[in-house]
């Protein structure tokens, strides 16, 4: 069982601030199996509210992904107060509005690859030196099922993005397996976030979206924030020091299920 202790492995976890989000199920998930916690986001109510429920962080700070003076400046204090970084997880992402992709603003297609796409690769590029240096590491990404298959109802520009963290998972990992440092991704179905409990007062969602949704599901529920927990903690150990460039369906079945399937009880 040693291979999956991460007592005093030093990792970041963006976008930890959101209080019942997957950044925050994450952040609590890693401090409880022992690691030196780093955590960053845009809210900073958020984000102190998440270091004070963990009690004890090495490092919170308030950092905008988009931002490379912001992500430069997090990645500086993270080497002077840990002195390296072990696990880099990344987790953040932006869906302003769904519409058609004929009436996308380009403001949102925009804002959504500076922070689901530039983001990302702004933290590996300021985390890649560190774990070079040392030898070793382990890069997290949240992809989601919607960067493997289209979803349709206005997730075009948010599919994009998610496809793009996909493949530059994927790409990392051929290109910096041999040295030592592994890339990997998450790819959940749809999570019970604050931001999607939001839309269950829209009867249009809750009548008609929602039932469609629980249809791809074969495991007949939304997915909750802390089931990213395990799979991410066992990306980060040991026992899978030879998972390399996977993504991996966190999604009750989703992907599994042919188009023309059901979820259990469907006629």
């Amino acid at each position: 069982m040693n291979l999956f202790d991460l007592a005093g492995r030093r990792v970041l976890v963006t976008g930890a601030g959101a209080n019942g989000g997957v950044g925050h199920a994450l952040a609590l998930g890693f401090f409880r199996a022992g690691a030196q916690l780093a955590v960053c986001d845009i809210d900073e109510e958020g984000l102190a509210r998440t270091a004070q429920e963990i009690g004890k962080t090495a490092l919170a700070a308030r950092c905008d992904i988009s931002s490379e003076a912001d992500v430069d400046a997090l990645f500086a204090r993270i080497k002077d107060t840990l002195g390296g970084l072990d696990v880099l997880v990344n987790v953040p992402f932006v869906f302003p509005r769904r519409c058609p992709p004929h009436e996308l603003p380009l403001a949102d297609w925009d804002r959504m690859f500076a922070v689901n796409v530039t983001g990302y690769f702004l933290c590996i590029r300021a985390a890649l030196p560190l774990m070079l240096a040392q030898g070793n590491g382990c890069i997290i990404n949240i992809g989601s099922n919607a960067g493997e298959t289209a979803l349709g109802r206005g997730a075009f520009a948010y599919s994009a993005t998610k496809s793009a963290v996909h493949q530059m998972t994927r790409e990392l990992a051929v290109e910096y397996g041999g040295r030592g440092v592994r890339v990997n991704a998450l790819a959940p179905a749809q999570v019970l976030t604050p931001g999607l409990a939001a839309h269950m007062d829209n009867p249009h969602f809750r009548d008609k979206v929602l039932p469609r949704i629980l249809m791809g599901l074969p495991m007949g529920r939304l997915l909750a924030p802390e089931d990213m927990v395990g799979p991410a903690l066992f990306l980060a150990s040991e026992a899978a020091a030879c998972v390399n460039g996977v993504i991996l369906p966190v999604d009750g079945g989703n992907l599994a299920m042919n188009a023309g399937g059901g979820a259990p009880g469907a006629q």
